[in-house]
């Protein structure tokens, strides 16, 4: 009964996998590889590409009104030109303290609230409405653009100033909404060396978040700057949710408001990538503190010529998009001080206040209005992120933008990648139905020998590939793809047995 009844499915099998293994019809692991290929070409269109949206409800995007004003503005021009005045970077961190232990009635810092460590300085607002189970970090470094003077750059010292000034906001009466503790963190990074060179401001701030989660210092012993002990140990805050970095690579003053840029670091370590709500959040706090006409682009990731106006130019512009934004993804390398924090789980990103590709104005000043627009758009971040009562993880952990409003996500990417190891395992079996036969035989002719090796080894390549792509895409879809383009057709293209081969396996 089970015989005759699985005869037909077994008999359907074997007549697919005859056509499929068939080249007299069709190469049909050629015909499935350029299918593969046309759909990454489709990325760049609305046919496999995804609206963006925000997840998640508890995000207060649009809902507050943001309290961040020019006396602010000042505030940090003030200090950024205090920490431009040192001539060294440890200097500047002699000032940066000076300014974290100064007590003042609008901000009432402690000094029970600061502590300073060879690698970073850190300093905790009390939520005033909170329980103190939660916190948010905002992070900013310095000494890592010297060119071995030793002097602290002006774009250090800007971000460095929004940072500081962003704190004492939060810490100030006229803050009613805080909701979670907020976490400064200003790391160092020229105490940690890798062959002899100084690495990534990464590494700074990976040494903090390990130091402050774990309450002890690991890794190597540093040259101590402020007392450096062991019980100098960083005062906790809440559970750290989201992280904020803040660069200015440009500095705030050389370029016109109109031809401003606000990128936003979102690639860590292997590729990895917070959260698709955290950029959304990013998106939405750059328009709200430059105006919805500004710049705002992933760092790294060809900026879209609005101007382009026929359909194939815009599918030129969304493809240079998402292939940058997937290079950055390939690469693997960290790309901000936030990739720290992803290796924790922790959503983050670095906001990059840059210059439009548009040129550069250095008729006027327009600090003052550049620290407000980058002082509402940090504000807008961490309120968006004040209310929250859980992790984010409604969206999509793996994606890949093709513009600021759409991506294509893990589904399209891993149907792709799919589409190319079919055509692989089809090429796979028709070369062990064709060429089992002389891997099986007992012939010890060494022209026969060689051929059952090299079959033997052609297939258990085919196999292989496909074994590490598959295990490649459970940690970068990205890569694995990106992968599967290159080794596919070459596996492909590798020979198979000739036509004198058939003629005497048909003997």
């Amino acid at each position: 009964m089970t015989s005759s009844s699985s005869s037909p499915l077994i008999n359907a099998l074997s007549t697919l996998k005859s056509i499929l293994t068939s080249r007299r019809i069709v190469p049909f692991d050629a015909l499935f590889f350029s299918f593969s290929l046309i759909l990454l070409l489709l990325f760049s269109t609305n046919f496999l590409s995804n609206q963006s949206y925000t997840d998640e409800n508890g995000l207060l995007l649009g809902s507050t009104r943001h309290g961040f004003d020019t006396e602010n503005s000042e505030n940090a021009r003030k200090f950024s030109e205090l920490l431009v005045r040192t001539k060294t970077v440890k200097e500047a961190k002699e000032v940066l303290r000076n300014i974290l232990l100064a007590k003042d009635d609008s901000s009432e810092t402690g000094a029970d609230e600061v502590t300073f460590r060879a690698f970073a300085a850190h300093a905790v607002a009390r939520a005033k409405f909170g329980d103190g189970r939660e916190s948010v970090a905002i992070v900013a470094p310095i000494g890592c653009l010297n060119d071995g003077d030793d002097r602290i750059k002006e774009e250090e010292a800007e971000a460095v100033a929004l940072a500081l000034e962003m704190f004492f906001y939060v810490k100030s009466r006229k803050v009613k909404w805080l909701g979670r503790d907020v976490v400064l963190v200003v790391p160092t990074c020229f105490e940690y060396y890798e062959r002899g060179k100084p690495v990534s401001k990464i590494h700074a701030t990976e040494k903090w978040l390990e130091t402050y989660v774990e309450g002890e210092e690991q890794g190597r012993n540093d040259n101590a700057t402020y007392n450096d002990k062991k019980e100098d140990v960083f005062f906790r805050a809440g559970q750290i949710h989201q992280a904020f970095g803040i660069e200015t690579p440009h500095g705030m003053k050389s370029f016109k408001k109109s031809r401003s840029i606000m990128f936003v670091k979102l690639h860590g370590w292997n590729g990895a990538l917070p959260n698709q709500d955290i950029f959304e959040v990013a998106k939405f706090a750059s328009r709200t503190g430059r105006g919805t006409g500004s710049g705002f682009s992933v760092h790294g990731t060809h900026v879209i010529d609005t101007a382009k106006t026929t359909k194939l130019e815009k599918w030129v512009e969304h493809t240079k998009a998402w292939t940058s934004f997937a290079k950055l993804s390939v690469v693997g390398k960290p790309t901000g001080v936030h990739s720290a924090f992803k290796v924790r789980s922790i959503d983050a990103f670095t906001m990059v206040y840059s210059k439009d590709e548009g040129g550069v104005d250095e008729v006027r000043d327009h600090r003052i209005e550049n620290y407000l627009a980058s002082g509402i758009a940090l504000e807008t971040a961490i309120r968006a992120c004040n209310n929250l009562v859980e992790q984010l993880h409604h969206a999509r952990f793996e994606y890949v933008l093709i513009g600021n409003d759409r991506y294509v996500g893990v589904a399209e990417l891993a149907g792709t990648l799919g589409v190319m190891l079919f055509a692989l395992g089809i090429k796979t079996l028709r070369v062990y139905e064709n060429e089992k036969w002389m891997i099986l035989s007992s012939s010890s002719s060494s022209s026969r020998s060689m051929k059952t090796v090299f079959s033997a080894m052609k297939i258990s390549t085919f196999v292989l590939v496909m074994v590490v792509l598959i295990a490649l895409a459970y940690f970068n879809v990205a890569l694995a793809l990106c992968s599967a383009t290159f080794c596919v057709p070459m596996c492909l293209a590798m020979p198979e047995m000739s036509e004198e081969g058939k003629k005497n396996k048909e003997q």
